[in-house]
C-alpha cells in the first residue's frame, strides 16, 4: 500500500534541483533527513524515483509519473479552493501576481482599478522581482501568474498567453542636435543609427529580454556603441534622456505613463528584430481560477487599446 506523502514539496524540490543537498538547503532541512525521507518514500511506493548513480541525479520514469501525480493533485486543490470561494462569497479570494517593478508601475495603475471593481474582495499579493526570478516563483507555486516580456518560452513546464507583440523604440531628446540629424538619416522609415556610435546610450543590463534584443539588433547591424551607462531600470534610462545625457530604448507600452515626454522624440526602427512579446506566464496545465482568468482578460483588453508611438 502506498503511504500518503505528507510533504510533497520535498520530492518536488529534489526533482527541481536534481540534488538532495541543494534541495535540503532550499527546504531548510538536513541532507541526511531528506535522504531518509526519499528512501522511505521509495520504499512505500515500491519503485526508485531517482537514479542517484549519476550527478546530478536523474528522475526515473516512475519518478516522472509521481511528479505528474503531485502536479495534478495541486491543480485539483486549486480548483477545489476556487469552487469553494465561488460558493462562499464572504470568503476572500487571493491573486499572487508576479511582475517586474517597472512593468508594475506602468501597468497596474490602469488595470487594477477595473479588476478590483469586479472583484472587490480579492486580496492581491504583488511579487515585484527581476524577470529571471519570476520563473522560479511560478515553478514553486509562490505566484499564480506573471506578466513579462519574452522572446520565446523554452521551459517545458510553463505556458504562455501572448498579450501583444510590442516594438522597442529609440528614445531621443528633442534638444539634442543629433535628433534632427536622425530625421535626415531616415529613409523608407528606417533610421541609420551609425551617426550615434560616439554618443552615450543608457542601456538595460544584459540578461533582460529587452536588453538582449537591443544588443542583438546592434550587433547584427554592426552598430558599435562605445559610451554606455548600464541600468536595470527603464525609468532611470528615460529620465537621463530627459536630462539630455544620451539616448535609450524603451518598449512602446511604457510610454503611456512616462513623464515629461514633451521633450522626447521616439523613433520606430521598423525592424522585426526590435520586437518582443508581452505575455502572461503560468504553469502548464495548471488550473486558472475565474479570478486569474479575469485579470488576464482585463490586461489583454487594456493593452489592445494602447496606441503605439
Amino acid at each position: 500500500m502506498i503511504v500518503f506523502n505528507k510533504n510533497p514539496e520535498y520530492f518536488i524540490t529534489i526533482a527541481k534541483e536534481r540534488s538532495i543537498s541543494k534541495a535540503a538547503e532550499d527546504l531548510y532541512v538536513s541532507q541526511p533527513y531528506l535522504s531518509q525521507h526519499l528512501i522511505r518514500l521509495e520504499k512505500s511506493i515500491g519503485v526508485k524515483l531517482f537514479d542517484r548513480s549519476q550527478t546530478p541525479i536523474v528522475i526515473t520514469s516512475a519518478g516522472q509519473i509521481y511528479y505528474n501525480y503531485l502536479e495534478s493533485s495541486y491543480q485539483l486543490y486549486q480548483k477545489l479552493s476556487s469552487d469553494l470561494d465561488n460558493l462562499n462569497t464572504e470568503r476572500e479570494n487571493t491573486l499572487n501576481l508576479g511582475i517586474g517593478s517597472w512593468r508594475g508601475s506602468t501597468l497596474l495603475p490602469d488595470v487594477l482599478p477595473a479588476f478590483k471593481a469586479k472583484y472587490p474582495k480579492t486580496k492581491i499579493f504583488l511579487h515585484e522581482h527581476p524577470i529571471d526570478e519570476l520563473y522560479g516563483l511560478i515553478e514553486d507555486n509562490t505566484i499564480d501568474i506573471a506578466i513579462m516580456n519574452i522572446n520565446w518560452l523554452t521551459r517545458d513546464n510553463l505556458a504562455r498567453e501572448v498579450i501583444m507583440k510590442e516594438k522597442i523604440l529609440l528614445v531621443a531628446n528633442i534638444g539634442n542636435p543629433l535628433t534632427k540629424l536622425l530625421h535626415n538619416r531616415t529613409n523608407n522609415g528606417k533610421t541609420d543609427l551609425k551617426v550615434l556610435e560616439n554618443e552615450c546610450f543608457i542601456l538595460l543590463k544584459p540578461g533582460l529580454v529587452c536588453a538582449d534584443t537591443v544588443n542583438t539588433f546592434l550587433d547584427n547591424n554592426k552598430i558599435f556603441i562605445k559610451n554606455r551607462i548600464i541600468t536595470t531600470n527603464n525609468t532611470t534610462a528615460i529620465n537621463l534622456v530627459i536630462e539630455n545625457m544620451g539616448f535609450c530604448f524603451m518598449t512602446e507600452t511604457g510610454l503611456k505613463r512616462a513623464s515629461n515626454t514633451e521633450c522626447l522624440e521616439f523613433f520606430d526602427l521598423c525592424s522585426h528584430d526590435m520586437e518582443v512579446y508581452l505575455a502572461v506566464i503560468y504553469k502548464k496545465n495548471s488550473y486558472l481560477s475565474p479570478t486569474m482568468r479575469n485579470f488576464i482578460d482585463i490586461t489583454k483588453e487594456f493593452y489592445s487599446s494602447v496606441k503605439t508611438a
